[in-house]
C-alpha cells in the first residue's frame, strides 16, 4: 500500500473492528513494516502510526524470499533442503508404483508455491529433479547407485503417450506464471488485477512490451 498516514489509520481501524467481531486480534508487536523508496523520517512516522516495528528488504514470507531484486540461488536453497529431508523419510518398503506416486504427490508439489511466484533458477530445478529421480529409482538410500530404468525426459511424458506422467518442473513453472498473465489480460475479478488496472492502466489499454520496458523482474518473467 502507499506510504500514507491516513491509509494506515483506516487499515488499523478495519483490523481492530475485525478483531472485535471475531475475537482474533492482530499482534502489532510481532508485525513489522517494510519501506520501498520512503525517507527515514516518513518511515518512522508510519511505523509509529501503526505501532509496529521497522523491517527491511529482503526477508522471507511464507517460505518465499521477498526483495525488489531477483532472488538468487542461495535464496531458494531452503526449498532444496526441504526436498532433501523428505527423501530420507521415503519408506524402503514402497513398491516402484508407490515411489512413483510419492514422486508425483510429494516431491513434485513441494516447489509449486514458489513456482507460482517466481521463475526458479535452473540450478534449483536440477537439484529438485535429482531428489525426484532418487526417490523414484532408489528410494531413501542416499548411497544407492542403482541406475535409472528410463531417461528422465521419457519419465516426464504423459502416461497416455507411453511415459510415467511425472510433471516437468520447468514447463510447470512457466505454466503457473502464465496463469498470472491470463488473469491480468482477461481482467479476472480479483483484487490485485483490479488494483493494477485501476492504478497503472486506467485508460483500459494493454501495456506495451518494448525494449525499454521498466517493469519489475516478476513482470518481465
Amino acid at each position: 500500500m502507499q506510504g500514507d498516514t491516513n491509509q494506515l489509520i483506516h487499515l488499523k481501524n478495519l483490523l481492530n473492528k475485525l478483531g472485535k467481531s471475531t475475537g482474533l486480534k492482530v499482534n502489532y508487536d510481532k508485525s513489522f513494516m517494510v519501506p520501498i523508496n520512503i525517507q527515514d523520517q516518513k518511515f518512522d512516522e508510519l511505523a509509529n502510526t501503526f505501532c509496529c516495528s521497522k523491517g527491511s528488504l529482503s526477508f522471507t514470507y511464507l517460505g518465499l524470499p521477498l526483495s525488489i531484486a531477483r532472488p538468487t540461488v542461495s535464496d531458494f536453497w531452503p526449498l532444496v533442503t526441504k526436498c532433501e529431508r523428505r527423501l530420507v523419510s521415503v519408506s524402503s518398503f514402497l513398491s516402484q508404483a508407490g515411489r512413483l506416486e510419492l514422486t508425483n504427490i510429494v516431491f513434485t508439489t513441494l516447489p509449486t508455491f514458489a513456482m507460482s511466484t517466481y521463475i526458479l533458477p535452473k540450478t534449483i530445478i536440477k537439484q529438485i529433479d535429482k531428489f525426484r529421480k532418487h526417490c523414484l529409482w532408489r528410494g531413501s538410500d542416499v548411497n544407492n547407485k542403482q541406475p535409472p530404468k528410463a531417461t528422465w525426459p521419457m519419465v516426464c511424458i504423459p502416461k497416455e503417450e507411453g511415459g510415467m506422467g511425472v510433471l516437468n518442473l520447468s514447463t510447470q513453472n512457466e505454466c503457473l506464471m502464465l496463469k498470472h498473465l491470463h488473469k491480468f489480460y482477461n481482467k479476472v475479478s480479483i483484487p490485485w488485477v483490479q488494483l493494477v488496472w485501476d492504478k497503472y492502466h486506467s485508460n483500459g489499454k494493454l501495456p506495451r512490451l518494448t525494449n525499454n520496458f521498466r517493469g519489475s523482474f516478476w513482470w518481465k518473467d
